[in-house]
């Protein structure tokens, strides 16, 4: 079920043309990818999807509504922080959280407790932000979007500065939020690595235009099918496959470019030539490499 949909937004600042026709959706318990480089457009489009700046063109529905016409309503399911979250240092992690919960009022403390729990901090939550690595800061302003149970999260670069376990951290977020509130999760960066691992769609933005929109498994999945072998020794496999497409990074392993079909007559052929194996698997790019073909081998950076 579609619950973002963004139809071919144009803004321009002055004579500069920042976004053509831009255009992707996001459903439910899906988390996009919007990936480019810096001054690619990322954040000029996140704004515009919360209405922070006018569209000269274009059209977003969030949860059905149109933003340009009925913004309350759209805008109503939506959390999001846009760079890095505002909290005041001096006071609690609950503190924060129940001033923002006095705003929307009607969410009672163990509403409170359960979103403290959803973002692991409830061991932490009671002192003061002041003493909070980046990644809880993160974790804590991630709850302070959430806190009116919206069903469309909105996130740019939000691993930004943090430390490995702190990326960790905020990552297993983001993938709970998605499974088990099946939110609609837009997550914007130029950290390809980072996003590797989780994200389910991506869409991939450069120069203020749409590259690529499709699932992440279609993205990484390469023209020609490719399977790794790890087996005892690579000695004589170059010999045995003469006729194949076949490449040997190590002494243990060797990439054959073949059909799904032909595995079990490959698997023979080696069991019958005294190689063991020990693993197969099929081989996919990374998202850094899906995005360099993409984009004409241009760089993230």
């Amino acid at each position: 079920m579609s619950i973002v949909k963004v139809e071919s937004i144009n803004k321009s600042f002055g004579k500069k043309k920042i976004l053509h026709d831009v255009s992707f959706e996001i459903n439910e318990g899906e988390i996009l990818g919007f990936i480019g480089p810096n001054g690619a457009g990322k954040t000029t489009t996140i704004k515009l999807m919360l209405g922070l700046q006018s569209i000269d063109s274009g059209e977003v529905y969030i949860n059905g509504y149109n933003l340009r016409k009925d913004f309350e309503k759209a805008i109503e399911k939506v959390g999001a922080i846009i760079e890095s979250p505002d909290v005041y240092m001096y006071l609690s992690g609950r503190e924060n959280l129940k001033l923002i919960a006095n705003l929307y009022g009607g969410i009672s403390k163990e509403e409170l407790d359960e979103l403290i729990k959803t973002v692991g901090l409830e061991k932490r939550i009671d002192d003061k932000v002041s003493k909070y690595s980046l990644g809880m800061r993160q974790r804590l302003g991630i709850a302070a979007s959430i806190i009116n149970k919206p069903n469309v999260l909105f996130l740019d670069e939000p691993t930004n500065g943090l430390d490995p376990q702190g990326i960790i951290e905020v990552r297993d977020l983001i993938v709970k939020l998605a499974k088990e509130r099946k939110m609609a999760i837009l997550i914007s960066s130029h950290n390809l690595s980072e996003l590797d691992s989780f994200i389910t769609d991506a869409c991939i933005i450069q120069n203020g235009k749409v590259v690529t929109n499709c699932p992440i498994k279609k993205l990484k999945s390469l023209d020609v099918p490719k399977y790794r072998f790890k087996v005892n020794k690579v000695k004589g496999i170059k010999t045995l496959f003469a006729n194949k497409k076949i490449e040997v990074p190590d002494d243990e392993t060797f990439e054959l470019e073949i059909d799904k079909k032909e595995i079990n007559s490959i698997l023979k052929k080696l069991i019958s030539n005294d190689y063991e194996v020990y693993s197969l698997f099929k081989v996919s790019m990374s998202l850094e490499e899906a995005f360099l073909k993409e984009t004409g081998g241009n760089s993230i950076e």
